[in-house]
């Protein structure tokens, strides 16, 4: 009889990955379009929904769109598997993030229901993949069968969230995600993640390549809403200082941490990397919101003081992004560089308590103003990072030269 877990020989195309040279396929691009879709619309929900219940509804939603999107990441990363079957598999997968996308908006409201479906659906995919590769390959497969026992009970608990009232129905979501956010990191799990083959450099590309084209929504956003406007002298300068704080984000990150790997055999550093990739996306998605609503307020009272609302917002997006860079590059192998984290890291914190104050104390300044207090800080940010590359340059050759001479000598 046809099992769907122990298909014909000719559909068994499932093995451990264990090289480090492998390249993004176009499955896994085509797979995070409808991700980043996905977050516009939780962006657009945010826009429309700028409270402290808002906000905190939004970091509920991306958290679990992020969550599934890293559960795929991770489940390619250690496996090789392009057969029809999972084609087929992240196809439905990639239905029900769609499906999650279109139920964004009520999601706290009278689309509860089949957003909970829909994310139980992703996970429901990701869990069939683990007890096919647990039934297939035959070597190191237990990995798969702690993910497979770990997410089909959380499952369990975003099933049992639609027995609550309907109010409360997200309590059960916390804990659902809470729950899957932890079986990663239970003792067991983490000393069977050491013993599998993990390729550290594909990893950092795919949330690379999705750290950048979260962050190229933000130009989505505010080109939407600046569409057929004419650039006047406060809308140009505006754009002068937002772009310096986007390209300062760009840099920060892509000029350091992302292209760097994670250091995967100590306790510590993988969680703060890869953990740390969630406020960095929710910063940015925020960021895009709070840009756009301030290039707004230049078209109709420029010479006005900014919104508090949409300030916080602005403050509140630049220091997630500052705090998750500090994770991310207290996760980095320092074998592998000559980067200096801890001082990075203490950079990026100083200048998130310097955007702190700004956002809390700097009232009465107009759109343009304020942002361009924040240009200031991200742009000096930028200036140390160059000036520390450059020093690592230098203790490299120094160091390349030493052993050169040292090996002549001898």
């Amino acid at each position: 009889m046809f099992d769907l877990f122990t298909p014909p020989r000719f559909f068994q195309n499932v093995t451990f990955h264990r090289h480090t040279d492998r390249s993004i396929g176009w499955l896994e691009l085509f797979y995070d379009l409808v991700y980043v879709a996905t977050f516009i619309q939780i962006g657009n929900f945010l826009s429309d929904n700028l409270t402290l219940e808002g906000f905190a509804q939004f970091i509920v939603m991306t958290t679990v769109v992020w969550w599934a999107w890293s559960g795929e990441t991770f489940y390619q990363n250690r496996y090789v598997a392009d057969d029809i079957i999972h084609r087929l598999l992240v196809f439905t997968q990639i239905f029900a993030v769609a499906t999650i996308g279109l139920s964004v908006s009520e999601a706290f409201g009278d689309l509860y229901v089949q957003f909970t479906l829909a994310y139980v659906g992703t996970r429901l995919v990701l869990v069939l993949m683990h007890y096919r590769t647990y039934k297939l390959n035959t070597e190191e497969n237990v990995l798969s069968l702690g993910y497979t026992i770990g997410f089909g009970v959380g499952i369990l608990i975003w099933l049992g969230s639609l027995l609550l009232p309907a109010e409360i129905h997200w309590v059960g979501w916390l804990v659902g995600i809470g729950v899957e956010l932890l079986i990663p990191l239970l003792p067991i799990m983490r000393r069977l993640q050491r013993q599998s083959a993990i390729d550290r450099h594909h990893l950092s590309e795919r949330f690379g390549i999705f750290t950048i084209i979260v962050l190229g929504e933000s130009f989505v956003k505010i080109l939407d809403d600046a569409q057929g406007t004419l650039l006047g002298p406060d809308q140009f300068l505006f754009s002068i200082a937002g772009f310096a704080v986007l390209y300062s984000l760009w840099w920060l990150y892509f000029s350091d941490a992302g292209d760097q790997v994670l250091d995967f055999n100590t306790r510590y550093k993988p969680v703060s990397w890869i953990y740390g990739h969630l406020p960095l996306s929710a910063g940015l998605i925020a960021f895009g919101v709070a840009a756009k609503k301030l290039y707004g307020s230049t078209l109709t009272y420029a010479d006005k003081p900014a919104s508090s609302e949409y300030t916080l917002l602005y403050t509140v997006a630049i220091v997630m992004f500052l705090v998750a860079l500090a994770l991310i590059d207290f996760g980095i192998d320092d074998e592998t560089t000559y980067n200096n984290q801890l001082l990075e890291m203490f950079v990026h914190l100083v200048s998130a308590v310097i955007v702190t104050v700004i956002g809390l104390t700097v009232v009465g300044a107009t759109p343009t103003g304020f942002v361009a207090l924040i240009a200031v800080v991200m742009v000096a940010q930028v200036g140390i990072s160059i000036y520390l590359s450059q020093k690592e340059a230098a203790a490299g050759q120094a160091h390349n030269s030493g052993h050169d001479h040292h090996a002549m000598e001898t």
